[in-house]
């Protein structure tokens, strides 16, 4: 019985070292401490930063140049024209976003907040049959002009978890999920002129929002030091609007108008660009440049009314009242 024992012990020692993984003799030998070599993996492997000594601590900081367009904001329409009038052009506005991942093992821990200042106006001349304001009563007549004026500011935090890992040897797949809370708020000032006179429409639209979000990272290495990446995410929103108009007018056409409630809301984000790295100080930081485009669609954020008669009562949420921005986003990423 001692025998079979030792013959089983010799053959188990045999058979390891046969078939171990031996250590790479062209290692480098000056790392600050032991590294450990993830591994062997049949099919996926968790994503190396290939990083002496990683502390697993990664933080961005992103500077956006956005674009945004807001359906819902026609503020004018020419007599015996069936367009309204609302600014074309779409105007540039800087955001930042700041980013910070923490690796606890078995997933990484992600948090990020992105803002946006946004604002633009715009100005109509009234065509030769006149100019009818559209947040003013039908009954208030003819316009010598009008002009709008909005700005706003747009916040999104971000909280979820997430877990790279190389599907192949130049693919890196990233799900995650978590928490997204958003705040938006909005002011909207319109002009109408007549001759003489000026009448003056606030609005304010404000929105915040709170729910769960699932996302999306994709990453395609093409070569040592570049990659291809493409992000995905999408939110639900348990939401509350706090909507404001006040008409004040040199006629019997003022009103004003307040309203609270809620609502579920959808939003999503995609992202497509190229990353840049290189690795600093014996390997132990990674700095990554990345240049993307990324694009945001928000539904049923413009809650703003139309007067439809002088009733006071005789009120219309805008017809089309989505929000959108899309622009360019340059990233600085530090692993350490």
């Amino acid at each position: 019985m001692n025998f079979f024992i030792f013959i089983v012990s010799f053959s188990s020692i045999v058979f390891i070292q046969a078939f171990s993984i031996e250590k790479d003799p062209c290692m480098s030998n000056d790392a600050c401490c032991e590294k450990i070599e993830p591994g062997p993996f049949a099919f996926s492997y968790p994503k190396d930063t290939s990083l002496e000594c990683p502390k697993n601590f990664s933080m961005s900081a992103s500077f956006l140049w956005m674009a945004f367009y807001e359906e819902g904001l026609e503020y004018a329409i020419n007599v015996n024209e069936t367009t309204a009038i609302q600014k074309e052009k779409l105007e540039f506005n800087p955001g930042f976003r700041v980013n910070f991942s923490f690796d606890r093992e078995l997933f990484y821990v992600n948090i990020g907040w992105t803002y946006i200042r946004f604002k633009d106006d715009d100005f109509a001349h009234p065509g030769t049959d006149g100019l009818l304001g559209l947040f003013l009563p039908p009954e208030t007549g003819s316009l010598t002009g009008a002009s709008s004026r909005i700005s706003g500011d747009f916040n999104t935090l971000d909280m979820n978890i997430s877990k790279p890992y190389h599907v192949s040897r130049y693919y890196i797949s990233n799900p995650k999920v978590g928490i997204q809370a958003a705040w938006i708020d909005q002011d909207y000032h319109l002009r109408y002129f007549t001759i003489n006179r000026k009448h003056n429409v606030y609005n304010k639209n404000d929105f915040w929002g709170v729910g769960l979000e699932a996302g999306y990272d994709a990453e395609f290495i093409m070569g040592k030091n570049f990659t291809f990446y493409a992000d995905v995410l999408s939110a639900l929103l348990f939401s509350k609007f706090d909507i404001s108009q006040i008409a004040e007018t040199l006629t019997i056409y003022n009103y004003q108008l307040s309203d609270s409630f809620y609502k579920v809301i959808p939003n999503a984000k995609i992202g497509l660009g190229f990353t840049w790295s290189k690795m600093f100080e014996k390997k132990t930081i990674k700095a990554k440049l990345k240049v993307g485009y990324e694009f945001q669609q928000w539904w049923s954020i413009n809650q703003l009314r139309r007067s439809m008669d002088i009733d006071p009562s005789a009120f219309k949420v805008v017809s089309k009242n989505d929000l959108t921005f899309n622009g360019l986003v340059a990233t600085l990423h530090i692993d350490i």
